[in-house]
């Protein structure tokens, strides 16, 4: 398990396949993707941090784009605090920073809380 900030998104809050970029950034760290098949239920990317990184408060912007024109769908951005996690239990190596938010195409970035799969 690795330290990292994570959003998640339906693809088809974004139109069509691959009709947008998701743009994520912590601090200077950013990774792209895009928006994946309009037929599967969940997309997401994950910014890489340190795995030493603690329990922080760190920076996250997404920038949502339309492939077609570039034209910005979304644009937002929020501080996460990051919570440790213990894959192996809790008395066990590896300890993982981690935060997770979903990419809504109105509200920008937002719990993932009650995504459904569906």
């Amino acid at each position: 398990m690795d330290s990292e900030v994570s959003v998640v998104w339906r693809p088809a809050d974004f139109g069509g396949t691959d009709a947008a970029v998701v743009r994520v950034c912590v601090e200077d760290r950013c990774e792209e993707q895009r928006s994946g098949d309009a037929d599967h239920p969940i997309a997401g990317v994950s910014v890489r941090l340190p795995d030493d990184i603690g329990a922080v408060t760190v920076p996250v912007r997404l920038k949502v784009t339309a492939a077609r024109d570039d034209r910005v769908v979304v644009d937002d951005s929020r501080r996460a605090r990051l919570t440790g996690q213990h894959p192996n239990g809790a008395s066990c190596s590896p300890e993982a920073w981690t935060a997770t938010f979903r990419a809504d195409p109105a509200k920008g970035l937002t719990s993932p809380e009650g995504l459904s799969l569906q």
